[in-house]
């Protein structure tokens, strides 16, 4: 498999879910598919190039892929960790003050 085809293709697709996801616009939908169908097409040409190579490039190519996993996952768990310590004040301040309004009653 091609790492630079797979995570080209895994960063569009991450791309363009998350654009579907968030944005309700027809044109970002339109965006969206096309990011979506250029992530399979990516994908694809992963897998036909993978099929040329030898079990050696093979193995190097799984490591690399799997070394940009785990980058992308501690990258996100490290963010989450750095937006939850920078905005979970403020996140507790709406709460308490939707409920001292009684719009909202919130248990954690």
């Amino acid at each position: 498999m091609c790492p630079i085809c797979w995570i080209t293709g895994f960063i569009a697709a991450l791309f363009g879910g998350s654009l579907l996801a968030v944005v309700n616009h027809p044109i970002s939908w339109i965006l969206s598919i096309i990011l979506i169908l250029y992530a399979a097409f990516k994908f694809y040409e992963a897998k036909q190039r993978g099929k040329k190579m030898n079990n050696d490039s093979k193995a190097r190519n799984r490591m690399t892929i799997f070394r940009f996993v785990q980058g992308v996952i501690v990258g996100s768990i490290a963010s989450i960790a750095i937006f939850y310590s920078l905005t979970y004040k403020e996140h507790e301040r709406m709460h308490d003050l939707l409920e001292k309004h009684g719009i909202e009653k919130h248990e954690h």
